[in-house]
């Protein structure tokens, strides 16, 4: 949009709100510029792979180098990269196009990333987002390695301002001090990318889908960033400046006031209290949760004990980091643990099958029934950490039925194995299953009768239901939580869940969407799970909404056809809402 003096306006989609008035530090990552020409002989392959594998063990070492300073996120994505780096496939097809096929090393490493690449964008699920983004990173370290120059000019950036840029790789992102970043604006990206992991995990205000921001903005320059309304303003006047600016500082004391409310309970204005856990994967998350005011975790992902650095964690040590993060959260609620959700793009080294569809293929409770040994490693662990009657389990992607039926008789056999080892555990422990595909929520009338409670992924969920990968931007506008048949299967899981005596919660993205949060609790979900970092606005939420008013907005959106009406709606009564806590 363009505005008088110059201003222009650019729409995109939010991965993390807030805002930010700041210089802008422009990135553009232009192909590195080397010779394509072959190698002449035996002599010089040999010597292209050489420099290649020095270069691979130098990118190896930057890696680890930044493990040593991050996060869970971050150590869990670098980890995923060194392994990629070292993936057979990978580097034998480097090997191939050096020895047999003559071309020099960088041009060999660009060929073969763009090769895995095509396979990845070929699969169509936005899972994959990330492993292309992997890929990218890995071959730009290798090539800049290899030509010994920088990989970008991100390190450079001295004073807070807001990064603009075509793309940012997750490595350059962890290299530099999130303290000195305002804001992040991309031209492309996705809500599932690691980079939108991180600028969640860094509380990092972050917009997506800006198409050619990156050239439109002159590094330098003043922009200003709404990511409420996902909009960025290049060059804005006087006015939008400082419009921007007031709405950060009204922001920052809001956050600040919402901390100090962080003991306080998500009780309704007429008496209806509603749950709110966290979703963690590691140790990393429990301060930052507890800190936040978390009553438990209704999500753990245990994937990283099979995926990090190339080995597994062993029974004893899966108990002590069950049994810590238990302890952590004692006086507040339970921990939830989901057992492997494997498969897909998400594999164990040496155990990845190739699929056409991996997406619909061996993943989760498949993966586990087929792989029972470290199946049964993780059960014993869950069995024996619950002990301290502060622990539930339960199985994701579960598509029925007979499914349920074989992982609840496996389960069982493993505590007949603890009980004859003697083995102390939870007699008790409650067992659940995830309903994240449609098959799940259609029969959950029969599910409800077999487990003690149900959790709702709704990330897949909708995916699957809608057919939409939210990752495509071709499509992406497609993908609506709140479309009649995704309204409809959380009424009826929910309705079954209640009929039934049983547990129910939901712990996919829309249950920290402040914007879905009402629509939510009026379907009939009083126990919330989400991102740490969504605690603090969803309390404050709730504690301003009626339970009576959310439940009269489900109603209204649930006898709608369409989604634009639904989104109206919604819009409407958010606004209301909001106008509520300001007067």
């Amino acid at each position: 949009m363009e505005y008088p003096f110059g201003m222009k306006s650019i729409q995109g989609r939010t991965i993390f709100a807030g805002y930010a008035c700041q210089k802008a530090f422009v990135i553009r990552h232009d192909k590195p510029a080397f010779s394509r020409e072959k190698c002449a002989d035996e002599e010089s392959r040999r010597r292209e792979l050489v420099h290649y594998r020095e270069a691979t063990e130098s990118v190896d070492a930057s890696l680890r180098a930044l493990m040593d300073k991050g996060g869970a996120d971050e150590i869990a994505i670098l980890e995923a990269q060194c392994f990629m780096l070292h993936d057979p496939d990978f580097t034998s097809r480097i090997a191939d196009l050096i020895m047999k096929e003559g071309h020099n090393a960088p041009h060999a490493v660009e060929l073969a990333a763009a090769d895995v690449i095509q396979s990845l964008s070929r699969l169509g699920s936005e899972m994959f987002r990330g492993n292309i983004s992997d890929i990218q990173d890995i071959a730009s370290r290798l090539i800049a390695t290899l030509l010994k120059e920088s990989l970008s000019n991100i390190k450079k950036l001295e004073s807070i301002s807001l990064i603009v840029a075509d793309t940012i790789l997750p490595s350059e992102l962890m290299s530099m001090d999130p303290s000195l970043i305002a804001g992040i604006c991309l031209d492309g990206g996705g809500p599932t990318s690691h980079v939108a992991i991180l600028a969640r995990a860094m509380n990092i205000p972050c917009v997506f889908g800006l198409k050619d921001a990156s050239c439109l903005v002159k590094p330098g320059s003043l922009v200003a960033l709404d990511a409420f309304s996902a909009t960025l303003y290049i060059d804005p006047d006087e006015a939008t400046a400082m419009r921007i600016r007031r709405r950060k500082e009204a922001n920052d004391e809001e956050l600040k006031a919402l901390a100090e409310d962080a003991v306080l309970p998500a009780i309704t204005l007429d008496g209806v209290r509603i749950t709110l856990e966290c979703n963690i994967e590691g140790l990393d998350y429990v301060d930052s949760s507890i800190r936040n005011g978390a009553e438990g975790v209704g999500l753990f992902r245990t994937e990283f004990l099979l995926m990090g650095e190339g080995r597994t964690y062993s029974e004893d040590e899966q108990v002590e980091i069950y049994s810590s993060i238990a302890k952590s959260f004692r006086k507040r609620g339970k921990l939830t643990i989901r057992t492997y959700d494997m498969g897909g793009d998400k594999v164990v080294k040496d155990m990845s099958v190739a699929e056409d569809n991996p997406v619909l293929g061996w993943r989760a409770v498949r993966f586990c029934m087929d792989e029972k040994n470290i199946f049964r490693t993780q059960l014993r662990a869950i069995l024996r950490a619950s002990a301290c009657r502060r622990i539930r389990i339960m199985f994701p992607m579960v598509s029925g039925s007979d499914e349920l039926d074989d992982v609840l008789a496996f389960f069982e056999s493993v505590k007949e194995e603890c009980r004859r080892e003697g083995l102390a555990f939870d007699e008790d422990l409650e067992v659940g299953t995830m309903i994240e595909v449609p098959s799940a929520a259609i029969t959950s009338d029969i599910l409800a009768k077999k487990v003690d409670f149900f959790s709702v992924g709704t990330n897949d969920l909708t995916q699957y239901t809608i057919a939409v990968d939210r990752g495509n931007e071709k499509i992406s506008y497609l993908y609506k939580e709140y479309h009649p048949a995704m309204l409809r299967l959380l009424k009826m899981t929910a309705d079954a869940a209640h009929r039934s005596g049983i547990g129910l919660s939901m712990c996919g993205e829309m249950a920290g969407n402040p914007a879905l949060i009402a629509l939510v609790i009026g379907l009939g979900y009083r126990q919330l799970s989400m991102n740490p970092a969504s605690l603090l606005s969803a309390r404050k939420l709730i504690r301003s909404m009626n339970f009576s008013s959310a439940e009269a907005l489900a109603k209204q959106a649930l006898d709608m056809t369409s989604c634009r009406d639904i989104e109206d709606l919604l819009e409407k009564f958010n606004a209301e809402t909001r106008d509520k806590q300001q007067g």
